[in-house]
């Protein structure tokens, strides 16, 4: 009988030894006899801050390919004396928690590496990484983990299809990919990794960790997700009913489609609300699932924080009278193909009866030559309203010559053609040299003629700017263990800039700090000053505006670490909005963890200014006494691991009274004028609600309440109301209701 007790544990363990030999059971724990041929990683160095020290707690990270993709794992060592953070949160949340993150490079060239993190909440996350190391949140993956937690230690085990991404065609036997492994320990703000690489360095991609693999065709997948969604408007008192389709189809590896037809996007998050008075366009992310799929070789970024592809415009406000325009269809190759990689995205809005649909396309190809990469983009837009059409061609390199040396620059010309036809040009460069990991130095120089123009499918800020500048980091790190600050990096950075006509736009030095405390928390200072020149923007094409020197900004920062269940923030700042006063805002917010599926945040931030310059017609100014406060208030709930409740309830305010008239005058000094101005208001209130229940991977139902308005009038001296104040906006929120909307929608896969 004795026998028999030591026989059935030995035949239990040889019989899951051989089931685990030829598959991957995804349970958290690395204990499989795959394992055992896993290349395996564990010198991790501390590299936030980045001084590559040992790490608190040692991690060991292995990696081992499959027929059906990556597997990967971690084995992260946490006894009981250093606290384990562990909130649930949503898809893709910046949330403080211990987590591991896995990047991998396809292709093992340096341009494009996907990103996947799993919490000790169990929540996780996944970013696609372009131009060495710029993330997009917005793309959601089809992936799969396993979490485990003992009482020393954690493990999470990791499968990425082959499938997930696009690479390049290979048939040889084994393929060399990079990989970049680390891990974060959030109660003492630690991250370390297996490699000396840091994602705020100009080179990270191409520094990942170069590895051969066995190289495997993946399985093909063809997904079908039909949706269908019902809505009503309780202001408007009309519903809505639609229905569409979501096709993904990857055969291979090294090609994928993905197309829509009358895309509903009822489910994504309300954008944050925004009053902006300035000359140039506000930008948002855009998190609607065809736009976010095999986005990244589309994602290249300008100086200026210009896009070429800006998915935004489509299905985006309307040419007619600024509603949101439906779509009818898109679709969108990537793959590779005789040595180069491609994309093709086209979208058909809908006809309505004042408005034929816009079309939009863009094609994007891409070569690497070892250390040289080339590109060319080009993308067109069809806008029948407005008879205009518009094309952008652009070519790109890349050249990384050495580890201490990073260069990127692009030409670009556009053809707009609406009553005429309008052609310009510009070209930009980016010089990046870090000498050491101490050091760090950029030069860009940027030229946009005044007729180039990409706004159609793109986001550009301005035209007719030129502009050169120069940024030094210097890193400080090694301080003792006794002392205050963990790490410091310090940065300067000189701009010049003018337009075409040669007029000198205001010189600005700008200069930051950003110091890692030890213990974890973190504090940002930043001061900037800009000096006398012209202001060719702010007038709308009605004449130059001198700009005195001025106080660019001054703010200083400090974020917490995560203290028990609480986690701060608080700010302030001061800067010259107009001739002479100042503007002054506090920015302040606090989180509470009630629980680890529970955490509810709180945000606050008022300003004022008795100087605030705006534009209001023609060559007319006036400075306004500026009384403005935002506040959020957001909740997550995760009753179960597919239940997810979160709330967001934003309110902004803004009063713009006792104005002073202006009119430019000689050589553009602003003079005061006898002009009528009125003050006026501004008040905006927006809530969602939102319930997300997940049957499977494309499987969804979505339940959202949404209820927002919008009040902005000026008060002249015949109106009927009494002007108000904040206190008067703040009681006046009931009353905002331009929308009051309940959505249902369910996405299935077939």
């Amino acid at each position: 009988m004795r026998t028999l007790h030591i026989l059935l544990p030995l035949l239990a363990l040889l019989i899951t030894t051989t089931a685990s030999a030829d598959e991957l059971k995804l349970d958290g724990v690395p204990n499989e006899a795959l394992w055992q041929e896993a290349k395996s990683f564990d010198d991790f160095r501390v590299t936030d801050p980045y001084t590559l020290t040992q790490p608190t707690h040692p991690t060991r990270a292995l990696l081992r390919s499959l027929p059906d993709g990556i597997a990967v794992a971690f084995i992260a060592e946490q006894p009981n004396g250093t606290p384990r953070l562990k909130p649930r949160a949503a898809r893709d949340a910046q949330v403080n928690a211990d987590r591991v993150n896995f990047s991998i490079d396809f292709d093992g060239d340096g341009r494009i590496a996907y990103n996947f993190m799993v919490t000790l909440g169990n929540a996780i996350g996944d970013e696609v990484i372009s131009n060495e190391n710029n993330f997009n949140g917005d793309w959601d993956g089809l992936w799969d983990y396993a979490l485990h937690e003992d009482p020393n230690r954690w493990s999470v085990e990791m499968l990425i299809p082959w499938s997930v991404a696009s690479m390049s065609q290979s048939s040889a036997a084994t393929r060399t990919i990079g990989v970049h492994f680390d891990r974060v320990i959030a109660s003492h703000s630690e991250r370390s990794a297996d490699a000396a690489v840091h994602w705020e360095r100009p080179r990270y991609v191409s520094e990942f960790t170069r590895v051969e693999v066995e190289n495997h065709a993946g399985k093909g997948l063809l997904s079908i997700v039909p949706y269908a969604s019902i809505s009503h408007d309780a202001v408007s008192g009309q519903g809505d009913q639609r229905a569409g389709l979501d096709l993904f189809w990857k055969p291979s590896g090294h090609f994928q489609l993905s197309a829509t037809l009358n895309p509903d996007f009822g489910q994504v998050e309300a954008d944050d609300l925004v009053v902006d008075f300035s000359a140039i366009e506000v930008f948002f992310s855009d998190k609607r699932p065809f736009f976010t799929e095999n986005q990244a070789i589309f994602d290249f970024r300008l100086p200026d924080s210009g896009r070429l592809v800006y998915t935004r415009r489509m299905g985006g406000p309307s040419d007619v009278d600024g509603s949101a325009s439906d779509i009818d269809a898109g679709i969108k190759l990537n793959g590779s193909a005789g040595g180069f990689d491609y994309g093709t995205l086209a979208v058909l809005e809908s006809d309505h009866a004042d408005d034929v649909g816009r079309a939009y396309f863009a094609q994007r190809l891409q070569r690497d030559f070892g250390t040289l990469s080339l590109g060319w983009l080009t993308t067109w837009a069809d806008r029948p309203f407005l008879e205009r059409s518009a094309l952008v061609n652009a070519i790109d390199a890349t050249w990384r010559p050495n580890p201490q040396w990073l260069l990127s620059a692009q030409a670009l010309a556009s053809t707009i053609d609406t009553d005429g036809q309008k052609s310009g040009n510009g070209a930009w460069l980016r010089a990046f040299y870090s000498p050491n990991q101490n050091w760090q130095n950029e030069l860009e120089a940027t030229h946009y003629d005044r007729d180039l123009n990409f706004n159609d499918v793109g986001y550009q800020r301005r035209n007719n700017y030129n502009e050169l500048e120069w940024t030094t980091t210097r890193r400080f790190s090694g301080f003792a263990d006794d002392f205050w600050i963990r790490s410091a990096d310090v940065s300067i950075e000189p701009q010049l800039r003018w337009n075409d006509r040669g007029d000198r736009l205001p010189p600005t030095l700008l200069s930051s700090a950003v110091i890692n405390l030890r213990s974890g928390g973190e504090l940002e200072a930043a001061l900037s000053f800009s000096g006398r020149g012209y202001d060719d923007l702010i007038s709308r094409g009605n004449g130059l505006v001198v700009q005195e020197p001025r106080l660019q900004n001054l703010a200083l920062s400090y974020s917490s670490p995560r203290i028990g269940r609480w986690a701060w923030n608080a700010g302030a700042g001061i800067w010259q909005a107009g001739n002479e006063d100042f503007t002054y805002t506090l920015d302040t917010g606090v989180r509470f963890f009630a629980r680890d599926d529970l955490d509810l945040g709180l945000s606050f931030n008022p300003n004022g200014s008795r100087d605030w310059l705006l534009w209001r017609e023609g060559t007319l100014f006036a400075s306004y006494h500026r009384r403005e406060r935002q506040l959020e208030l957001d909740a997550n709930w995760f009753p179960g691991r597919r239940h997810e409740l979160r709330m967001k309830l934003q309110w902004l305010g803004l009063v713009a009274d006792a104005p002073t008239p202006y009119r430019i005058g000689d050589g553009g000094h602003l003079v005061q004028s006898d002009d009528v101005v009125d003050p006026f208001a501004v008040n905006q209130f927006g809530v969602q609600l939102r319930y997300r229940y997940e049957f499977g991977p494309r499987r969804e139902l979505y339940v959202v309440y949404a209820r927002g308005g919008n009040f902005a009038e000026a008060f002249g001296p015949d109106a009927d109301q009494v002007f108000p104040g904040l206190g008067n906006l703040y009681g006046d929120i009931p009353d905002l209701r331009d929308a009051d909307q309940v959505l249902v929608k369910l996405r299935w896969e077939l």
